[in-house]
């Protein structure tokens, strides 16, 4: 690498990290309720997280996000209506690559029936909550032949598949990416984003 292409690359990384810096300060001070991160805390992470990835500016307006649930299990369906109304309102007066952002809510009953629908809503990005971990094989399916970035606050659910997970360590906040999943999905994810991350590789048939 050149020595100005290696300045240009640090000043690129200083900027990604004045952007998610003071977020990830916010989070180390969040109350530890749970294993996961509160909901305001990971919607306004998955909005900074969308901006990483390159292809957004190759998508037609709007870029709309789909906040997934089980379908039946009302803990699940809670948690997603929790979950995507905190992303509307982060969303609120924001764009990516000049793209306003849609947040739908899609329950989830069989794979055929999830592809349909994110492809009919021209989804870009999905969120997958708690409840569907015993599914997430069935929805990386899905993410990766439709190429959707898949974010999840579950460990478990990025170890058995999906791309990208907002969790915590104790009191310390952690991004998790699945490499070989961001991969398959056919995300573009600048370089800013992995050095703020922990890259994963779980094992074939992990979690």
């Amino acid at each position: 690498m050149s020595p100005c292409c290696w300045v240009q690359r640090m000043r690129a990384t200083r900027m990604h990290l004045c952007i998610l810096g003071p977020l990830l300060l916010v989070f180390a001070s969040a109350p530890a309720r749970a294993e996961e991160l509160p909901s305001s805390l990971r919607a306004s992470l998955l909005v900074r997280i969308l901006a990483y990835d390159r292809r957004m500016s190759m998508y037609p307006p709007p870029l709309t996000v789909a906040v997934i649930h089980r379908e039946g299990d009302e803990r699940s369906r809670l948690g997603g209506l929790e979950l995507s109304t905190a992303l509307e309102t982060a969303a609120r007066g924001r764009s990516i690559a000049r793209r306003p952002l849609r947040v739908v809510r899609v329950g989830f009953r069989d794979a055929a029936q999830l592809q349909q629908e994110l492809s009919q809503q021209k989804v870009v990005a999905l969120y997958s909550c708690d409840g569907l971990e015993v599914q997430s094989e069935l929805i990386a399916g899905v993410t990766r032949r439709l190429s959707i970035l898949s974010i999840t606050g579950s460990e478990r659910q990025v170890n058995q598949g999906l791309s990208i997970g907002l969790s915590r360590k104790g009191n310390t906040p952690v991004i998790l990416v699945h490499l070989s999943a961001v991969r398959a999905e056919g995300a573009d994810l600048d370089a800013g984003l992995l050095s703020l991350s922990q890259l994963v590789e779980p094992s074939p048939g992990g979690g």
